[in-house]
This record gives structure tokens, sequence and C-alpha cells, in this order.
């Protein structure tokens, strides 16, 4: 890779002029702290910027500087219009409507999924899928004249994940009729393929409800919840490498609680945080390492207030 030719230049008349930055510099400390836009630009400059760029170390640093400060966004969908703004203290006023790139109200847009600043979303009015950057206003529409692709309300999920090629995925779980079918869509080909489900499970019915998918690591991870029954919930793990499914034990809670787990990446650990209790309400914070939970922090006695109308 060659190095970064262009010189800075003092104001004053001695013209200093800066010494060259090497390449590790360039993409360690630089490029990762630039915003998306110009980091899409950098990957035009030579193969070698594109390979390293594209790189799943590259977009994890690149995504741990975004979530610094005023750097994170919030999108907000209305009804009739839509706004990303910055976290930032001196910048929560400031707010800049965007235009959506498909041809709906922005209350008809159902975010699915997401990973690093893309979108997956269903149209409310044809349940097509796409892919949607907001912040640079551009979007793939994933579905095709074979039915793939059209996301199916209460009974299918979505995740998105980063195979081992860094190609960007969609994983698309249909669940009916007494099957469970899974299909893959590469963002690089632009072609869906079929993946198998776990054989011999019940995960079909609609007395399961799955979240949507969390990406950590190697992983692409549901929590599967049958409602009826208190406490039983269990994860699915989809290795996104050997491209199968397994089943995860959720933390153990204990006196036959009713528990909900929402899973979250904290420093690309999987993490799941566990409600459980109705009156006294508790949140356990429990992390995934080396196929074993372990509890990191507890939140009790979390009342939940009831507001009482009349006299």
């Amino acid at each position: 890779m060659k190095k970064l030719k262009g010189c800075l230049y003092s104001t004053s008349q001695s013209n200093t002029k800066l010494p060259d930055l090497g390449p590790d510099l360039i993409m360690s400390e630089i490029l990762p702290r630039l915003p998306a836009k110009c980091v899409g630009r950098a990957k035009k400059v030579c193969k070698e910027w594109l390979s390293c760029i594209s790189s799943k170390e590259f977009v994890m640093m690149h995504c741990r500087h975004m979530c610094k400060g005023s750097r994170q966004k919030i999108l907000s969908i209305g009804q009739e219009s839509c706004f990303i703004s910055s976290t930032g203290v001196d910048l929560v006023d400031e707010k800049t409507m965007i235009t959506l790139p498909f041809h709906v109200r922005p209350s008809d847009v159902w975010i699915l999924s997401s990973l690093n600043g893309l979108l997956g979303v269903c149209l409310r009015n044809t349940f097509e899928m796409l892919i949607w950057n907001p912040l640079i206003c551009s979007c793939i529409n994933i579905s095709d004249s074979k039915s793939y692709g059209f996301f199916k309300i209460y009974s299918d999920v979505v995740g998105l994940y980063i195979d081992s090629s860094n190609d960007y995925r969609v994983l698309h779980i249909k669940r009916g009729h007494f099957t469970v079918d899974v299909m893959s869509y590469s963002r690089r080909t632009s072609h869906w393929k079929r993946i198998p489900f776990l054989q011999k499970r019940h995960y079909h019915t609609n007395g399961y409800v799955w979240s949507g998918g969390t990406f950590c690591e190697d992983g692409l991870y549901f929590t599967v919840f049958q409602f009826w029954l208190a406490g039983d919930i269990v994860i699915i793990r989809f290795d996104v490498n050997t491209e199968t499914f397994s089943e995860i034990g959720f933390p153990y809670v204990g006196n036959g609680e009713t528990c909900q787990g929402n899973l979250v990446n904290m420093n690309n650990k999987l993490h799941v945080f566990v409600s459980h209790g109705f009156i006294d309400m508790a949140v356990d914070l429990w992390r995934y390492e080396g196929e074993h939970w372990t509890r990191s922090c507890c939140f009790r006695r979390l009342v939940i207030f009831q507001r009482q109308f009349g006299a």
C-alpha cells in the first residue's frame, strides 16, 4: 500500500511540511473516524484500501468510533415525516429531515433489524423487504418475482449479519404450514438461497414468539418464547460460517417465574437483559461466553406503578 502523499501546510510563512503518514496509522486511526460517506469514497482509492475497509475488523473499528458522543444518530419515524438527530447534549435539538427513497408514508415503514447503520425494513403496503441506509438515503429492494423477500407479520423474523467473506446478508425465517423455511440474501450477489433448519422442532407454531436477530461475533441469535408456559424460552443460534442452527439454553432465573429476554451486543459479546417478576420486577444482565451464562449485574425491586383514575 502506498503512503498517503497529501501534505498539510501551516498558514505561516515557514510552510512546515508534515511527515508522510504510514498505512497502518491511516487505517487504524484516521479512516475509522471518518463519516460513512467519506469511508465509502475511500474504497475507490485502490484495491488494498477497498479490501481493508471491507473487512469485518475495520467495520467494527468504524462502528466503535461512530458510537462516541455526537456521532451517534437517532432515526425518528413519524406519521408523515422522518428525521435524523444527534444524541449529543449540545445537539439534541438539531434535526435533519430526510426523504424516503421509497414511495410510501413514513408510518408504513416497519424496521425489522439493524446492523452497522443498515436497516432491514418492510413496506406495509406491499410487504416488500429492503436494505436501507438512512444516512446516505440509499436502499436496495431484495424482493423478487419468486416470492422471496416478502415479509409476513406475526410469523416471519429477520436478522442482518456479515459472513466469513465480509458479505452483508439478510436471514429471513418464514413460519407456516408446520414448517420453518429459511432463506439467506446476499448483498454482494443479489441472490437468495435456502438454508436447512433444525429437525423435529415445533418452533413453527403460533404458540412461539420470535425476536429479531442480534448479530454477535460469528453468530446470529434469536430468542424464542412459548408464551403460555412460564419460563419456557430458548435462544436459537445461526452460525454464519457453517450456516447451521443450534439451540442455546436461556439463563436460569428460578422460582418458575415468567421471564422475558432482550438480546444485545456489547463490545462484540452476547448479552441478554432478563426481566422477571410482576409487581416487584427485577432485571438481570447476563453475559454469554464459553458456552456458559454469567450474571453481570442485577437491578432489583423495580416497582411498577399503576395509576388509578377516579376518586
